[in-house]
């Protein structure tokens, strides 16, 4: 990294402005996605309607992600990127208009289609880090814009309680387009390539139906390749996606529908994410660096089977789930940053897009406003499917998608301490 690129402290050039940009995200778009459960149900949805519009989601990133992770390897990051983020900013006008519960699932699909770009953030971050530094970098990266979710959550749950949750996501959803906006041109006017110039092929862009074809044959390709640490992080992956998806969108309707918690105190739990996650980062990304990541995320992850049955059995009130999550905030200041890095330390610079898109940025997370699934082509299948069956499993018993989580989240924490190891050759 290039001191003499414009930034602060480890956060220089393209790092600098991406960080911006999910600073803009943060305090904009950001804010209606924990509501978006009980925006469905006020359009006339059931619980089995909000798993559907979800799954809808997933199942749109199965169509051009692929497309997005093969450009970004082979023709540069910048330009799919820049161009992209206008279409994203574009998909958020269908949820501000929205009807009927219906359309939600509409414009959720639209939304995740144009979305397929997603992964090679967490590829031009990568490669804007130094090896070795990747955990603090990460935890930066992470941290700063999250510490904005200190304020941004009281503006969503204060118009929530304020004007009612459809006036008030209507609201947010068309501060969210014009955000949109603002993020595209950013991007178009800072970000610099990083891929070697002489490696960039010129594609041919008219001819779409072959460019899919070699991206798919490519996707294929790159699950053949990988290595054995990144198929472990890949099954790990696929397992967190479903079994977290089974619960993800349903503990903010648990929490308001059974324990009486307001939408103004529900995005409270953001702010106390965000704080807590701030205030952490330099430590956990140093640490990351120094002890290795293995030794950090096993004990965090062994922990996380136990979010789920802690919320139903002792959660109470918001000071129960204001401690609840600042436990989460906790693990999350090391599980985000710590498998970010370990998938980046293991993946050559020239084949980070095929692969990041293929089995996500290593965005191992968990918390209760369901945005810990991560995207990447081996994991929209059954995250779709996950969405579904918690819909129904939450009509049947509340509680059961909550059982099941927990014991699938046993499960992926004995797989990664069975599997994950630290690589030991690190790639730039």
């Amino acid at each position: 990294m290039d001191k003499r690129e414009f930034g602060i402290g480890m956060l220089r050039g393209n790092l600098f402005w991406l960080v911006i940009c999910q600073c803009i995200w943060q305090f904009t778009t950001n804010i209606p996605r924990p509501y978006l459960p009980l925006y469905i149900e006020n359009l006339g949805g059931s619980p089995t309607d909000i798993g559907i519009v979800n799954s809808a989601s997933a199942i749109a990133g199965l169509f051009l992600y692929p497309l997005g992770g093969y450009i970004a390897d082979k023709s540069g990051r910048v330009k799919l990127v820049s161009l992209a983020t206008f279409g994203y900013a574009f998909s958020f006008l269908p949820f501000a208009f929205a009807p009927h519960w219906e359309w939600l699932a509409l414009a959720s699909f639209f939304q995740n289609l144009v979305l397929f770009y997603a992964p090679i953030l967490t590829v031009l971050m990568a490669d804007s880090m130094r090896a070795g530094r990747r955990g603090q970098g990460f935890a930066l990266a992470i941290s700063l814009p999250a510490a904005l979710g200190v304020v941004s959550p009281f503006i969503g749950g204060y118009l929530v309680d304020a004007w009612g949750i459809v006036p008030a996501m209507q609201f947010i959803f068309n501060i969210g387009f014009g955000a949109g906006i603002l993020v595209a041109l950013i991007r178009v006017f800072t970000l610099k390539e990083t891929l070697d110039p002489s490696s960039v092929e010129k594609l041919d862009f008219r001819n779409v139906p072959k460019l899919l074809k070699d991206s798919y044959l490519s996707f294929i390709e790159t699950v053949r390749w990988m290595p054995d640490l990144i198929r472990t992080l890949a099954v790990m992956q696929v397992l967190q996606v479903f079994f977290n998806g089974i619960a993800g969108a349903f503990w903010i309707v648990y929490a308001t529908s059974l324990l009486g918690i307001s939408a103004t105190s529900w995005g409270v739990t953001s702010a106390i994410q965000g704080g807590t996650r701030l205030v952490l980062a330099q430590w956990s990304g140093k640490l990351l660096d120094r002890v290795g990541r293995r030794k950090l995320l096993i004990p965090f992850m062994l922990l996380v089977p136990l979010y789920p049955l802690i919320f139903i059995y002792i959660v109470k009130d918001f000071t129960g789930l204001a401690l609840l999550v600042f436990l989460m905030a906790v693990g999350n200041a090391f599980l985000m940053p710590g498998f970010q890095s370990l998938l980046a330390d293991a993946v050559p610079k020239d084949r980070r897009g095929r692969v990041t898109s293929a089995v996500g940025g290593g965005n191992f997370f968990i918390d209760i406003r369901n945005t810990g699934m991560g995207g990447g082509m081996l994991l929209f299948l059954p995250m779709a499917i996950a969405q579904i069956l918690g819909g129904v499993l939450y009509e049947s018993d509340p509680t059961l998608p909550f059982y099941i989580m927990s014991v699938g989240m046993a499960i992926v924490a004995m797989w990664a301490y069975f599997k994950v190891r630290d690589p030991k050759d690190l790639y730039a």
